[in-house]
This record gives C-alpha cells, structure tokens and sequence, in this order.
C-alpha cells in the first residue's frame, strides 16, 4: 500500500470512529481497581483502558464487569460484588463520565458528550442464591448479567464443567426470568452449550454474548457454533467479539488481522445487525492484537481495508448494542 493511501486510510477511520458511536460490551478492568493495581480515574501506561484513555479514544459506553475471582469462594460473594461496585460508582466522581442506567441515559450521551459507563455482574456467584440480591445489584446500578464464569454455580454451568453437559439450574431459570422483567441485559458468554440452548430457548428479550468469538475460525468451548450464532440472531440478539488472544487462535501470530477475521465470518453469520464489539481488555496479560484502547483505529483501518462499508461499521462499533439495549432497558 502507497503512503498516500495508508494516509487516506487512517484519516477515513479517524473520521469514521468520530462519527460513531461506540460501545464496548465488556471488559475486566474493574479487577485492577479493586485489587489496588491501579487507579482507573488516572491515565496510567499499565492496563488496557482507564478513563482518560476511554475519553481520548472517543468510546461512547463502556462496560465494566465485576469478575468472581477466588476471593469470594467459597463465601462472601455478595460482598465482594459491593466492593466491585463501590469501585464503579467512584469512577462517575470524574467529570464528564455518567452512569447508565437506562436507555434514556444512552441516547441522552448522544448531546453531552460524557462517557457511559455500565456495571456488569460476570457471574450468578454474587446473588448468592437470592433473587433478592439481584434486586439490590440492580438498584445499585448492574445492568447486564453474565449468568455463569467458566465454572458451576447455583445458575448452571459453566464451560468447563463440559463433562455435565449440564444448563442451566431452577434458580438459573428464575434469574434469567427476573434479570429481563427488569430490563437486564443477560450474558451468555462463558455459559455452556447447554445453558446457552436453556437460555435463547427461554428469553423473552435479546441476549448477547458479549465477549465470545467464532467456534469456526478457532474450536475453543468459549466460542460459539455459526448455529448458536444464528440462534442468537434469530431473538435479535448479538456476538460482542473479543480481543483476548486465549478464544482469538489456537497458535501462531496473533494480530488485528485474526480479530478482523473473526468480525467478518460473524457478519456473514450474524448479518450486519448481530455484532459487536466485547474486548475482554484488562482480562489478559500482553498488549493482545490490539494493544489498548487507543488502537482501535487499527482495528477499523483493517476492516475499512477489507471493504467493509462504513454503515456496516458503525453498526459493529456501537449502533447494534444501542438497538439491543433499547430493546432490552425500554
């Protein structure tokens, strides 16, 4: 490629990115903060995002999920989710960033200019086996739920209880009818294959996998089948894709070129209503294909490059979670 045209290149995503309005339906980087690795108020060189780097990068809303890591087994999981969550709501004391809380919230970001951010609970650990728990994470803000990590919990089963081929439980059942009467958004990223059937066989509303990739392009159990794709596309829901190397390629080189592979086979798959973007930033170590948020021009220029139109996009960058959390928050 001339230099002129990687200018020309550069410059139409760079235009393309300010036009957009993007969504990221998950990472992990809350983990940092409450474990006191690093301040996310703070742009630091560390980790994959913070909020100054989510500000410059031009991010519209991001996600950010409370991770059961081993501190709350096999005890305290409610309270580990409240320090997750103290940690989020410090986050909106900077100025110019909002929490969402509604779909009011989003399109109302669409004129300030703020950056939304949303609370996630990766994992049914944190309700403790109380619908009245999940009451409260909502009121506190959770407005997306995974329902399971990779493990079994009092939902179902996660991915590497594979050997079960066990779904989702009566609780996991009852969890996925509240979370959608309420107008949470459920997650079935890292749930099993039979939870996952449990699930798109059950909801009444849009689902999403919101940091998963295509089983086709690289066989890990925590990518999904083109069928599981279709079914998510047939309730209107939506595959987020991940960067995290681990679910990207089984070997060799991994670069923005494989994250892109993986967008496209979604689209055709999917259609380009059905996907999204689900970095998993701050849950892998490295910088990954694409090293923090800062570049995800890189990611646009590669697919702008292989003639993806600037419509289709949009749509991956933002404009399909918008439609699902509008169909999902009311």
């Amino acid at each position: 490629m001339k230099k002129t045209d990687r200018e020309e290149l550069k410059s139409k995503a760079a235009d393309l990115l300010k036009e957009a309005f993007i969504i990221d339906g998950h990472a992990s980087s809350l983990f940092d903060a409450v474990n006191g690795l690093r301040d996310l108020r703070k742009k630091e060189e560390t980790g994959h995002l913070d909020i100054p780097r989510l500000k410059e990068a031009g991010v519209s809303c991001q996600v950010l999920a409370a991770f059961p890591d081993q501190r709350i087994r096999p005890m305290r999981a409610c309270r580990r989710g409240l320090i997750y969550s103290d940690a989020f709501h410090s986050l909106a004391e900077e100025p110019g960033v909002r929490i969402i809380l509604s779909y009011a919230d989003l399109e109302a970001i669409k004129e300030t200019k703020e950056l939304g951010i949303m609370f996630a609970l990766e994992g049914g650990e944190f309700l403790e086996g109380e619908i009245a728990v999940l009451h409260m994470f909502y009121k506190l803000g959770a407005r997306v739920i995974g329902l399971t990590w990779d493990e079994r919990n009092e939902l179902g089963d996660g991915v590497a209880e594979a050997m079960t081929k066990g779904g989702l439980t009566r609780f996991g059942f009852q969890v996925l009818k509240e979370a959608q009467s309420m107008g949470m958004l459920v997650d079935v990223s890292h749930l099993s294959e039979a939870g996952f059937w449990d699930v798109v066989e059950s909801a009444s509303l849009p689902v999403v996998a919101s940091h998963s990739n295509c089983h086709k392009l690289y066989a890990h159990p925590r990518n999904l089948k083109d069928e599981e794709m279709e079914a998510l596309r047939d309730i209107g829901g939506l595959i987020g894709i991940s960067f995290n190397p681990s679910y990207l390629a089984g070997g060799g080189e991994i670069t923005v070129s494989t994250v892109a592979d993986h967008i496209e086979h979604a689209l055709e798959v999917m259609g380009e209503n059905g996907v999204g973007l689900g970095s998993d930033f701050d849950s892998f170590s490295g910088p990954g294909p694409i090293p923090s948020v800062e570049h995800l021009p890189v990611l646009v220029e590669e697919l702008l490059k292989r003639g993806l139109k600037d419509e289709v996009l949009k749509k991956v960058l933002g404009l399909n979670y918008l439609r699902v959390f509008r169909a999902v928050m009311g």
